[in-house]
């Protein structure tokens, strides 16, 4: 891409989630070449920069700067990658920014070998700009030598226009200096690079009545016994070298056999002052001795020097071309795959819908399924290599004229093209027509994609789930039937079925998905949420000793949305960090303020996997509620099962750093997943909270009571104390006295109440007796 004594380049990222620009910048630090730079949310981008990288929301507050700092580095390309979630941003707003703002958008979540990927290609980019940028600017130096060029030969430039490659140019002319002059010989040579000092003069192009002695003739500009002191001179100053009898001149010795038998007797040695390489000599040769008098000389100077323009001129237009075509191979392929990538499918649909002519097309969204388990087991390298054989295989599934491209990642595209038939009666025809011929295909897909991948000496087994959406019939903009493709295969990955046609009502469901998603957003800002405090209490003696955190969510018409509802969405969109941090601190704030009024309560709070990655997660929930004025042991810490079986090693070092500081932790929903007992012992757990699924059975059935006994006995030997969960009678709460359950929590005593009405239901006495 660049030499490599070039200084590294400098990648400045500034993303809004320090973690992420911390980890991005650890990630590009190791690379040869790169120099990542970490800028804070509220500090600018410098003009400094090779490559910019950034978010969403530091796009918003920066854009104009970063619009400005890309139009003072033009014409050379400062190139901007924006990641953005995969459903955080709307195709619309990318396409807005896209050539404007950034260069390139990049979908998360992503692998490193793709970010950094793009990050080489966005580089490259730079590179080439910089070098056509340096290439114009030697073209601007060349054409002001125009008006000395015009003072040439007339032949001279009607070559130059006539002639539009460097052989045709050379050997035009040297056959214009011969026959126009009446010389006897001209040729052009160009130095080879060679591993030692000596270098060759390989002669390209000769003319003229003695162009045998070119054919033949070995020549070096060194000292070596074939060396000539003439080129060497000519070539090493820059300056036109004149000889004026050959055979007199004890340099040409070397040479004296072919020069008199050609009858050869003055020389003029040109070098042809390219501005790009190889470098080169226009050596003219006379029959008459003392020829190339002053006017000759400059006759041929500026014939040569026209030669190195129409050389320099060829030369540049040759590499523009060859940039060209790389800059279009890079704008529109995969760089892993070779396939197309989305810009060139979205264009090979504009170009059907554009069409006059009748087509229809199917576009079918692939997924691959647990490719991710091959990248985490095997390592990216692996993995890139089965992409590239999901690649081959898909080209081999396709028709002719189908076109198959990368999304990203471990996501494809198909764009089956079609025509109605000749004599359909109707848009129902080309439609079924249409859902006929990609179910096929999808069908040829998926089984393609069930046959094992042969990578290393192993086989890896996929599947795929597949959308599919139909143009013009679900849409007219293409980027749209992409988006429900996409939509498409999210349902088929989501109900473990190969295929799903896209539909109205999908989209339906897509939009209220994505109106909450920007109203969770607006409700993070606007500080939406509230906690509400359900009581729990001993068992045995009724007394309250706790209350549980539950946060709801109050839109601003007034409306509560269950946690059930936006908190897996906050886990998927990246939300659930900062909302967790606000529970916490809430909490907090509230468990410090009854502490001081003497309400000796301790405060439970659920945590997501994404709170427990590792002993600084771990520090950060402690940083967070300490700093509130509580203590650890005011703390206990739920997690559910899934929690344990997610990034296990990660929330085991989290879950050890905190019982070590002191705080209690607590497995919720007990019950309900897979725990083990194995793993229950080497958890620091301190409490089991009994699902409430269990204790609605304890009146039903035999079944219910004995599973609860089971749990409690299980706490027991694990030194545990147990919570029930969901206690709504006395029968309940006198059955599970009897089981030997220690805490209760439930409507018997009270649903989740606002933080004020809990020191009532303590002060006054209220228990559960």
């Amino acid at each position: 891409m660049a030499d490599n004594s070039r200084r590294p380049w400098r990648i400045e990222i500034s993303l809004q989630v320090a973690a992420d620009r911390d980890l991005l910048v650890r990630t590009l630090d190791g690379e040869v070449g790169l120099e990542p730079i970490g800028i804070g949310p509220e500090s600018k981008f410098s003009g400094a920069a090779d490559l910019l990288i950034l978010d969403y929301g530091i796009l918003r507050h920066q854009r104009e700067h970063v619009v400005q700092l890309r139009s003072d580095a033009y014409p050379v390309v400062l190139p901007a990658l924006l990641l953005a979630p995969a459903r955080h941003i709307s195709s619309d707003a990318i396409k807005r920014e896209l050539g404007d703002a950034v260069e390139d958008v990049l979908r998360l979540p992503t692998t490193g070998p793709e970010i950094l990927a793009r990050i080489r290609n966005l580089l490259r980019l730079r590179d080439l700009s910089h070098q056509q940028s340096h290439a114009h600017d030697l073209t601007r130096q060349v054409l002001a030598g125009m008006t000395r060029a015009l003072k040439t030969l007339n032949a001279c430039n009607e070559v130059m226009l006539r002639e539009s490659d460097e052989e045709g140019l050379i050997g035009a002319v040297c056959r214009m200096i011969t026959q126009s002059e009446g010389y006897e010989l001209a040729w052009v040579g160009f130095v080879e690079d060679g591993q030692d000092a000596a270098s060759a003069i390989a002669i390209s192009e000769a003319a003229g009545p003695a162009k045998g002695y070119a054919d033949n003739l070995e020549v070096r500009w060194d000292d070596g016994p074939w060396g000539s002191p003439v080129l060497d001179m000519a070539l090493s100053t820059g300056v036109p070298r004149v000889v004026s009898d050959l055979m007199a001149d004890p340099r040409m010795a070397p040479w004296w056999p072919q020069i008199e038998a050609w009858g050869l007797k003055s020389a003029i040695a040109l070098p042809l002052r390219t501005h790009t390489a190889p470098h080169g000599i226009l050596a003219v040769y006379s029959q008459h001795r003392n020829d190339f008098n002053d006017e000759e000389c400059d006759l041929l100077e500026r014939l040569a020097d026209n030669l190195s323009f129409g050389l320099d001129k060829l030369r540049m237009r040759r590499e523009s071309e060859r940039q060209g075509q790389e800059i279009r191979r890079l704008a529109y392929r995969d760089i892993l795959t070779s396939l197309p990538n989305r810009r060139a499918l979205l264009h090979h649909l504009q170009q059907v819908a554009a069409g006059d002519n009748g087509h229809i097309a199917a576009v079918l969204f692939i997924d691959l399924n647990d490719f991710k388990l091959i990248n985490d087991a095997l390592g990216h390298s692996v993995g890139d290599e089965v992409l590239k054989r999901v690649a081959q295989r898909l080209q081999h599934t396709m028709r002719q004229a189908d076109l198959v491209g990368r999304q990203g990642g471990d996501e494809f595209i198909v764009v089956m093209v079609d025509k109605p038939r000749q004599g359909s009666r109707s848009e129902d025809d080309g439609m079924t027509q249409l859902l006929r011929g990609a179910e096929a295909l999808a069908i040829r897909i998926h089984e393609s994609m069930q046959q094992p991948f042969e990578v290393q000496g192993y086989q890896h087994h996929l599947g795929a789930s597949i959308g599919v959406s139909l143009f013009p019939y679900f849409g007219s903009n293409v980027e749209t039937v992409i988006e429900q493709a996409d939509m498409a295969m999210y349902q088929a990955k989501a109900t473990g079925s190969p295929l799903v046609f896209y539909s109205h009502d999908l989209g339906n469901d897509r939009q209220q998905r994505l109106t909450l998603e920007a109203e969770l957003y607006q409700a993070v800002k606007a500080n939406q949420f509230l906690l509400h405090y359900q009581p729990i209490w001993e068992i045995d003696s009724g007394r309250i000793v706790g209350v549980e955190a539950l946060i709801r969510w109050r839109k601003t018409g007034g409306q509560m949305i269950s946690p059930g509802t936006f908190i897996p969405l906050a886990e998927e969109v990246g939300l659930i960090g900062t909302i967790g941090d606000w529970v916490l601190g809430t909490a907090a704030r509230q468990l410090t303020a009854w502490r001081r009024a003497g309400i000796d309560v301790w405060m439970a709070v659920n945590l997501s996997v994404s709170q427990l990655q590792g002993e600084q997660a771990a520090m950060h929930i402690h940083d967070v509620v300490t700093g509130e004025g509580t203590e650890p042991d005011w703390w206990s810490l739920e997690l559910t099962e899934d929690t344990l079986m997610q990034a296990p090693n990660d929330v085991a070092k989290a879950m050890h750093w905190l019982s070590e500081a002191g705080y209690r932790l607590s497995l919720d929903d007990f019950g309900q997943g897979y725990s083990s007992l194995a793993r229950l012992q080497s958890m620091p757990l301190d409490t089991l909270k009994i699902d409430k699924l269990f204790i609605d059975r304890l009146e039903e059935d035999g079944a219910g009571e004995r599973i609860v006994s089971a749990i409690t006995e299980l706490g027991r030997h694990l030194s545990l104390k147990t919570v029930a969960e969901g206690i709504e009678t006395e029968a309940q709460k006198k059955q599970l006295g009897d089981i030997g359950c220690d805490f209760g929590q439930g409507f018997l005593l009270s649903a989740a109440r606002p933080a004020e009405d809990i020191p009532d239901l303590i002060r006054q006495g209220q228990s559960v007796q």
